[in-house]
């Protein structure tokens, strides 16, 4: 069955961060994820074929959930690789265009796209992703419902199959627990005619959106319920397996960005939250918001993974470890998924984690 003994499916924007936090993960912690990668172009690439070249490149071998990154804008219209990305958008002929794209990866399962499609329409692409003898992806925006649900889940229950997967999708939110009741209702009610077997994802993240507020001698917690949320739909709703998801702590793209650079901090994951290191009132710099993470109760220092070496590294000299804001955000990454791919795991030896070297 499809995503049998994965524990975490996080989705994930191809930026920077989100790919180098993931590549340098242990090949055991990859193992127990099935990551949805939102496609977009990368970075000043040419062609978008290089975004799949580095998805792969950091989850290589391994198959992953791809879904269209609709809240990527686009700022070349010269750009082939952006020319490429609107191309798939293109809904003719039941998304042509992008079933031929996703035709050429082996190792993609596609999420289904269901924007506007008529029921017929959406079964068309099903059928064309099936004779590829793939699973699929049912990824739906509860923030912002499609209005042609109905069709949507009469197409995905017609052959009442469990080949496929279904992503609810929250997306940001400063709390989870809010999501409760949309989240089983739409399970209990819109999704009743598909097959019980059928994996649901429940995915949404409260990373904070501003840092300003950050301000201490002391690294200050800041707690996530997804889950806890994830705990009351598993209770409260009649499917077989419910799994859990979020952004990788990080969150959607959004208009714009960071009109100066962020002052330096250092964001260190817990199991259900995160430290954050950070004062503006002292001026401090990364070596020191990393001093001050590795001095807290909640660090671990044994986890013998990248993203905490970087850390240990810049309270020595930030050269060697975080001397960036992106940096910060790789780590975080790379440490928030190794720990929910091993939620309720307990200790695991770092030994397990080392690997044969490949020149």
């Amino acid at each position: 069955m499809i995503l049998e003994n994965v524990t975490y499916v996080p989705t994930l924007a191809i930026r920077a961060s989100e790919m180098n936090g993931l590549e340098f993960l242990p090949g055991a912690t990859k193992d127990r994820m099935t990551p949805c990668f939102l496609l977009a172009p990368w970075a000043n690439s040419k062609t978008l074929d290089r975004a799949i070249t580095r998805i792969e490149r950091a989850f290589p071998n391994r198959h992953y959930f791809l879904d269209i990154d609709r809240n990527y804008q686009t700022t070349n219209d010269q750009s082939v690789a952006q020319q490429e990305y609107m191309s798939l958008l293109d809904d003719g002929d039941a998304f042509r265009n992008w079933i031929a794209f996703v035709t050429k990866y082996e190792w993609v399962w596609p999420c289904v796209q269901i924007e506007g499609q008529s029921e017929r329409e959406i079964r068309r692409q099903i059928e064309a992703i099936q004779s590829l003898r793939r699973p699929y992806c049912m990824r739906v925006s509860l923030n912002v419902l499609p209005i042609n649900i109905n069709e949507i889940v009469q197409a995905f229950a017609a052959d009442g199959s469990a080949d496929f997967a279904i992503i609810l999708e929250g997306g940001w939110t400063d709390d989870p627990l809010t999501f409760f009741p949309r989240f089983t209702g739409f399970i209990r009610e819109t999704l009743a005619p598909i097959n019980a077997a059928v994996p649901v994802v429940c995915s949404c993240t409260s990373i904070p959106k501003i840092f300003t507020e950050f301000n201490s001698d002391n690294p200050i917690l800041v707690e996530f319920s997804n889950r806890q949320l994830l705990e009351q739909i598993s209770r409260n709703t009649n499917r077989e397996t419910v799994i859990y998801g979020d952004w990788g702590s990080t969150r959607p793209r959004e208009p714009g960005g960071f009109a100066n650079r962020p002052l330096d901090r250092i964001d260190y994951p817990m199991d259900r939250g995160w430290y954050i290191a950070r004062n503006k009132d002292k001026g401090w710099d990364f070596c020191k918001a990393a001093k001050a993470i590795v001095n807290s109760e909640g660090w671990d220092g044994e986890l013998g993974i990248w993203g905490e070496e970087l850390i240990q590294q810049t309270t020595i000299n930030e050269e060697l470890g975080i001397d960036t804001p992106q940096k910060n955000v790789a780590a975080r990454v790379n440490i928030h998924l190794h720990k929910q791919a091993f939620f309720g795991e307990g200790r695991i030896d770092p030994i397990a984690f080392e690997e044969d070297w490949e020149d």
